[in-house]
């Protein structure tokens, strides 16, 4: 970093929350490296996701239906899995960048109280949604809990004692990064390996809050709390592979309420088999080019390109 970068305010050279975003030309961020992965550790949670797709597929022999709105079908486990699996080879063969994506942490004791409180909100929502009445307070809660709280949270601690952990980020072109993004919501929705569409469309302006709220909540929240803020984390205290597996499975847990079905050793598996196999393709994303802004495209076009298709149908 150059002098004339080091003194200006925190708040000018802090990405979102308490940890600091150095572009591949800096020279290398000061702080102990992340620990490598514990072989052990990282096979048990492979060997999770297997387990929940061979259940899904078992308990589910004629597919699994994706939303519980009218007019989706069935769709075999494995067609589904095809759109995330096409994105992460993507990613993974796609250049890395100059230089690799790195993390250094700086303060171990405040990098474990910020992944405290982030894994404090990702569970405390799941056990929330049942008791809220309306959509509306849906959206809030989730608003708060995903954007608000740690967003200030973070903020508020790297502001009073410097950040808990240094990224270096890749130089590298957004046209090749943007790539698995395009890859993962046009094959999820369009095509032998789409999930399908509603049977019908709300109102158009009902539409269109609804799509900017998800888009917010969803899309950026999602991404912000799972990749940006928990999966770094976790990679800088348990290793690379152990923190994008364990923030995927959680990710995926996150859904049970809202894509589950049957009983809840069922719908477990079944979060786990496609959310969570989602949010490994995201998590590797965010993990080789530390570009938030491609998560989160590849998140909203998963959720929106349908919506998206369908207003132009109606210009059309």
């Amino acid at each position: 970093m150059t002098a004339a970068a080091a003194r200006r305010p925190a708040s000018s050279v802090r990405g979102p929350g308490a940890d600091r975003a150095v572009p591949a030309a800096d020279p290398a961020p000061t702080g102990r490296p992340a620990p490598a992965d514990r072989p052990v550790v990282v096979g048990i949670l492979l060997a999770l996701f297997v387990l929940a797709i061979a259940v899904t597929a078992w308990r589910h022999p004629d597919g699994v239906v994706v939303s519980r709105d009218p007019g989706y079908a069935p769709m075999p486990v494995l067609l589904l899995l095809v759109p995330a699996l096409a994105a992460t080879a993507l990613t993974a063969l796609l250049p890395r960048g100059r230089r690799t994506a790195e993390l250094n942490v700086r303060r171990r004791t405040a990098l474990r109280a910020e992944t405290a409180v982030l894994l404090g909100l990702v569970l405390a929502f799941p056990l929330l949604v049942p008791l809220l009445p309306t959509g509306e307070d849906y959206v809030l809660v989730k608003a708060a809990l995903f954007l608000l709280v740690p967003s200030v949270a973070l903020a508020l601690s790297a502001r009073r004692r410097g950040a808990s952990l240094m990224i270096r980020r890749p130089e590298v072109g957004a046209a090749v990064i943007a790539l698995p993004a395009l890859v993962l919501g046009v094959l999820s929705t369009v095509g032998p390996f789409s999930s399908g569409g509603p049977a019908s469309w709300p109102p158009l302006e009902v539409l269109l809050i609804a799509a900017t709220a998800t888009a917010i909540t969803a899309g950026l929240g999602e991404e912000l709390i799972y990749r940006r803020f928990l999966q770094t984390r976790l990679e800088a205290l348990l290793g690379p592979w152990t923190g994008l597996l364990l923030a995927s499975l959680l990710f995926g847990l996150m859904h049970v309420l809202s894509h589950g079905g049957g009983a809840w050793w069922e719908s477990v598996a079944q979060v786990i088999a496609l959310q969570g196999t989602t949010g490994i393709a995201l998590g590797l994303m965010w993990r080789r080019w530390r570009r938030l802004w491609v998560c989160v495209l590849a998140h909203v076009l998963l959720n929106g390109l349908g919506v998206l298709l369908h207003l132009l149908g109606l210009l059309g």
